[in-house]
């Protein structure tokens, strides 16, 4: 086993997840940037976490402002 796939297999906590949950694909970038480097796999699961919540959720505050507004 060589250094790169050692340094893949380091845990990380699943407490990252909820960084993306509450800052968007900002948060997904963030989680990203500071994992990376101790699991990619993990890593790359919070990036698409983090622009999947921000599709879903800009259209629904848009929505939520737009019935406000009417």
């Amino acid at each position: 086993m060589n250094e790169e796939e050692d340094r893949e297999r380091k845990p990380v906590s699943l407490w990252w997840t909820f960084v993306p949950i509450f800052l968007g694909a900002a948060g997904g970038l963030l989680a990203w940037r500071l994992t990376r480097h101790k699991h990619n796999e993990m890593a790359m699961i919070l990036l698409v976490l983090g622009i999947v919540f921000t599709v879903i959720i800009v259209p629904f505050y848009l929505w939520i402002l737009a019935i406000y507004f009417s």
